[in-house]
């Protein structure tokens, strides 16, 4: 069995159509037809179950399909290793960055180091919200992401590394009337209206605010935002208030104060990147960037 074979066992195994796997290998369906059945001879076992209305994986094709993906994403990897050493690194590394979020310490240590030493490297910084952020680096147009540790740390095929240990805070106008308190609970905005991020934007971050509130005994009023960039407009303006971390850039805007509250989350900042990521400049990059003399 060679590498094609399996990349065709691979997409008929995801998509569970033929006719769907073909055009995604730009192949005719009888030909990937003909190539599972060769497989299916040469293992000497079935690997789909097939009628008219549906196919199924048998129990050994589940085995394959989890141990072929290991060794195809491997080969993948080696091979766009080789090929950069033999060609000399080059190409591109895409970083995405959280909306609101305060990276101007964390990045040009780092960069420096890559254009000495990787000069042929392009490295491009953008920033999106909470949800762009994972759909970018789950399609691979995105390598990294800098987010919220609360938004990743349960994901599939998703790992990462703590950059910073930072923590929640309750963020209001600086006329509001607990605006000079030193520590406040949850319970002090009752009456209060909540600003935060959508559900469609990020499931985890509204989700740990309402249960926050309800465990201090109250149902939070609450206002969406379409992202962290929202949000932080209307606390501006005196609408509401909201949970922010210590590194968002309103931290240091004289318009709001960041007040101290109990843990409601766990927002550390965090480098994430997918695991079925080719890019071999990415764990270059991930290394020389926790490296403390690159900082």
């Amino acid at each position: 069995m060679n590498m094609i074979q399996m990349k065709y066992f691979i997409t008929a195994a995801k998509c569970l159509n033929f006719t769907k796997a073909a055009d995604k290998l730009f192949i005719t369906q009888p030909a990937l037809s003909r190539q599972i059945a060769s497989m299916e001879a040469e293992l000497n076992m079935q690997l789909f179950i097939r009628n008219n209305r549906s196919v199924r994986l048998t129990p050994a094709a589940v085995v394959l399909l989890e141990g072929f993906e290991k060794i195809y994403n491997e080969y993948n990897v080696t091979v766009a290793k080789a090929l950069n050493s033999f060609q000399g690194l080059s190409g591109e590394l895409n970083i995405g960055i959280l909306d609101g979020t305060y990276v101007g310490d964390l990045f040009p240590g780092v960069l420096k180091h890559f254009a000495n030493c990787y000069p042929n490297v392009k490295i491009n910084l953008q920033n999106y919200s909470f949800n762009a952020l994972v759909e970018n680096l789950y399609s691979s147009r995105l390598d990294l992401i800098i987010t919220l540790r609360f938004d990743v740390e349960h994901r599939e095929k998703m790992k990462y590394r703590v950059i910073e240990e930072t923590r929640d805070h309750v963020v209001v106008h600086k006329d509001h009337r607990l605006a000079n308190a030193s520590y406040v609970k949850l319970s002090d905005f009752k009456d209060d209206t909540f600003i935060m991020v959508s559900p469609e934007d990020s499931e985890e971050s509204p989700k740990l605010i309402i249960d926050a509130c309800k465990m201090s005994g109250f149902n939070p009023q609450v206002k969406f935002a379409s992202s962290v960039q929202e949000e932080m407009l209307w606390v501006q303006a005196g609408v509401g208030v909201c949970i922010l971390d210590s590194r968002n850039l309103l931290s240091n805007n004289d318009t709001v104060r960041f007040l101290n509250t109990d843990i409601i989350s766990d927002p550390s900042l965090v480098m994430a990147w997918n695991i079925d990521n080719y890019n071999p400049m990415r764990e270059i990059f991930v290394d020389n960037f926790f490296c403390d003399d690159k900082k």
